[in-house]
């Protein structure tokens, strides 16, 4: 997406991760990590997401306000960069791994305090805005974009299962806002939400 946005056409090589394509050894050869995304540019090779979303934005459109250049701002989104992957991912893989993936009966509710108390940090900061859009301002960053695209799972089990996430009432219309920012949103997201639902329904059955 953030790609899109800065137009910069990327040759797009797909992984299927259930067949185990990101364990083939010429992939290996290229990422010894095996995850997913990773990028190569020119003599550039590289993982991680948040950290491919920050290059593209310095090499290819270096003033462009989805990573802002002045020290504070950039400050603000990098501070969301990394609660984003040091907190809220975290907490959120912890609690939803193991009933998607692991086929446990109930979420534990320990693990569940403590997502939830993410998404009342996340909830309250949105309602502090005041008449600004985004986390950081009026202006959508690399921090919403990565922000809404971790909690898009949450929201999808909540979608499924019926998980009651309507407390979060300012973080649920931020989130919907963010979509609509994105111009090509729905040309990455739509099918996969589906398919992440779709596997949600078929993982859990009558758990």
């Amino acid at each position: 997406m953030v790609a899109g946005m800065l137009g910069v056409e990327l040759d797009k090589r797909p992984l299927d991760l259930q067949a185990g394509d990101h364990l083939e050894q010429d992939y290996i050869k290229l990422n010894p990590l095996h995850k997913v995304p990773f990028i190569v540019d020119g003599g550039l090779k590289m993982g991680e997401s948040r950290a491919i979303m920050m290059y593209l934005v310095n090499k290819y459109q270096p003033n462009h306000p989805l990573y802002p250049t002045d020290p504070i701002k950039r400050a603000k989104v990098d501070e969301l960069l990394f609660y984003e992957m040091g907190t809220l991912h975290e907490a959120q893989t912890a609690l939803l791994r193991p009933k998607v993936f692991g086929g446990a009966k109930e979420l534990d509710p320990e693990l569940e305090r403590t997502f939830r108390d993410c998404l009342h940090y996340l909830d309250s900061r949105v309602g502090d805005t005041g008449d600004t859009k985004f986390m950081t301002g009026g202006q959508l960053t690399i921090a919403d974009i990565l922000l809404l695209t971790t909690l898009d799972l949450a929201f999808d089990y909540s979608t499924v299962t019926s998980y009651d996430l309507s407390e979060f009432s300012d973080l649920l219309v931020y989130l919907e806002r963010t979509r609509l920012a994105i111009p090509n949103y729905d040309e990455f997201n739509a099918n996969h939400r589906e398919n992440i639902r779709q596997f949600i329904r078929s993982t859990l059955g009558d758990n």
